[in-house]
């Protein structure tokens, strides 16, 4: 068999909690690629995987991608919108994977760009920190870990942004987490 003869959909398994969840699918050959489901009750969105993904995923082609994505939310009609989503989006992701694997590309090849070098964020992922509690995680994930960009949340769940914008909120909310020597971070 060709690397681009597709082997079939074998198994499909999913390891989750609350938060995060993440997908495993082997092919008949034992390749395999790995996923993730959309976060924040993560358990829950394992369970559509395995009642409304995988029984149409499952002796399916492992590199029918497309015709999987669109296949499976046509069959589940009656469930429309991100519900049925954030689990397609782990066996997607999870084939993309097994593909680069079957042809030793990463992703971003197979997709048409080109690998290189990019930027990372730190991130809070609260909303309910102070100021001061912000600022001390800023600086302990660029003391630590090197980052100089961070992606933090300011205000009430929708709400978005209030006045505070950009650099702004970095200087009013954190103004010790500035770099010694002159050089900053950067919110993102």
């Amino acid at each position: 068999m060709s690397i681009l003869e597709s082997s079939a959909i074998h198994s499909i398994e999913t390891f989750s909690n609350r938060f995060i969840g993440l997908l495993r699918v082997r092919t008949e050959d034992g390749t395999e690629g790995w996923g993730q489901v959309s976060p924040y009750n993560a358990d829950i969105t394992s369970l559509v995987v395995h009642r409304q993904i995988a029984p149409y995923a499952l002796g399916s082609g492992s590199l029918d991608i497309e015709k999987l994505v669109q296949e499976i939310p046509e069959k589940e009609h009656k469930f429309p919108g991100s519900y049925l989503r954030r689990a397609l989006a782990g066996l997607e992701t999870a084939l993309w994977d097994l593909r680069g694997k079957l042809e030793n590309k990463s992703v971003c090849e197979l997709l048409g760009g080109k690998p290189r070098p990019f930027r990372v964020y730190g991130s809070s992922m609260k909303r309910d920190i102070t100021p001061q509690g912000l600022s001390g995680a800023i600086s302990r994930l660029r003391d630590e870990f090197g980052f100089d960009a961070f992606k933090f949340r300011v205000g009430k769940r929708g709400v978005g942004m209030t006045k505070m914008s950009g650099r702004g909120v970095l200087k009013k909310l954190c103004p010790q987490s500035e770099k010694p020597g002159g050089s900053s971070i950067t919110p993102c």
